[in-house]
């Protein structure tokens, strides 16, 4: 289960001053990625060749892997023994340390891009002529380079790639790896249901949050520093910044977010937060895993050393998981007696199901903060045009 407080006064719980942009809201259809339904069962079949890699190489760009490496970060507890490289770049150095550590005979290499025609990537499955390969392509130059080269092609569905989590382009190289996706699935359509346009703010987690995003911009809050306190979920971050950079910020609209692993933002960025400009609202994002029983133990010998205004007493006998709680809640009450706004999201565990609702949580807070600064959450003209120039310089290198 998914619990959100926005605890602040600052933001006005019954949302009345945007209340005609909220009827428009319920209003709306249902985006395509909370409908599509992978057909895993079908995909697993295809994938089952595979399964005798010790190595995956998993090429892509922005959406064709944040969401991929979502779930391997999150999903350490189900992952089989499949090595696993996320490629991102052409920088030669990262290629050959790949290659030092994955031989041919043991490595999968697999490329995905929905439109097929992203340069970096097409590049980088150049890079790796000598290896088994597989592509996730919706059609475009990927699709007819695997045709031609008899590379077996697995269908990305018309679903943009930060939206694409529930898909073959998170779920191939998931499958491959052993990660229950059917359950990230089931997971995410619960919270699908709960986060529907026609959902009221009131019941409806992301809108609920969006708002008070949107609400807090319109008040010079135009940015959002993040903390999560768990380092099974921190490899979200990167999911979270596109979803929320790339569909929400146009024509001069929009947050920035950014953040790292807490306690180790408190080491660093909280005298950014609290000593800095004040246009920051704090996001944390935290888990109580009852499974998670690790005490510490102080030697008898030890108890009477010194440790701040007491002794190492304090720290006999416990448990880590409070230990990580008071450093959140440290920096909360700080926050709250600074008048600061923040907000709290909390798991009770991390399990496929609650990773499925995390996921779908965003993606419905990325399209809500779109429709409330009445910009298109579907597209990325900026994207687009930087890739454009870059694709002229490589032209005229070849002049």
């Amino acid at each position: 289960m998914i619990n959100i407080d926005i605890s602040n006064s600052l933001v006005e719980k019954n949302f009345a001053e945007i209340s005609s942009k909220l009827a428009e809201i319920s209003k709306k259809e249902t985006p395509k990625f909370s409908s599509y339904k992978e057909d895993t069962a079908k995909l697993k079949k295809q994938l089952r060749k595979y399964s005798k890699y010790k190595n995956i190489v998993v090429i892509g760009s922005g959406g064709s892997n944040t969401s991929f490496a979502a779930f391997y970060g999150a999903m350490q507890a189900y992952r089989n023994k499949v090595k696993v490289f996320i490629l991102k770049t052409m920088e030669p150095d990262a290629i050959s340390d790949i290659k030092r550590k994955c031989s041919p005979k043991d490595t999968l290499v697999i490329a995905i891009s929905k439109s097929g025609d992203t340069i970096g990537i097409i590049e980088d499955f150049f890079a790796f002529n000598e290896y088994k390969k597989l592509a996730v392509a919706g059609g475009g130059t990927l699709y007819e380079i695997a045709k031609k080269s008899n590379i077996d092609i697995i269908h990305h569905p018309d679903i943009g790639g930060r939206y694409s989590g529930l898909t073959s382009c998170a779920y191939t190289p998931a499958i491959l790896v052993g990660i229950p996706v059917e359950r990230i699935t089931k997971g995410a359509l619960s919270m699908y249901k709960k986060c529907a346009p026609d959902v009221d703010i009131k019941n409806n987690p992301a809108l609920q949050l969006a708002a008070a995003l949107y609400l807090l911009e319109k008040k010079a809050y135009d940015q959002i520093f993040t903390s999560i306190y768990s380092s099974r979920l921190v490899k979200f971050l990167s999911l979270m910044v596109q979803l929320i950079h790339e569909s929400s910020c146009k024509d001069g609209k929009g947050q920035t977010i950014y953040g790292d692993m807490g306690p180790e933002t408190q080491h660093h960025s909280n005298q950014r937060f609290f000593g800095g400009k004040k246009n920051a609202v704090g996001l944390f994002v935290t888990v109580c895993d009852d499974d998670q029983k690790t005490k510490i133990k102080i030697p008898e010998k030890l108890k009477d050393i010194k440790l701040k205004d007491s002794t190492l007493r304090e720290l006999d006998n416990l448990n880590l998981c409070k230990a990580l709680e008071f450093e959140f809640l440290g920096t909360r009450d700080d926050a709250v007696n600074n008048k600061i706004p923040i907000i709290h999201i909390h798991l009770d565990k991390i399990t496929p199901e609650s990773i499925g609702e995390y996921l779908a949580l965003w993606q419905y807070i990325a399209v809500y903060s779109s429709w409330l600064r009445d910009v298109n959450p579907f597209d990325q003209p900026h994207v687009e045009e930087s890739k454009r120039i870059s694709f002229e310089y490589l032209k005229r290198h070849k002049q």
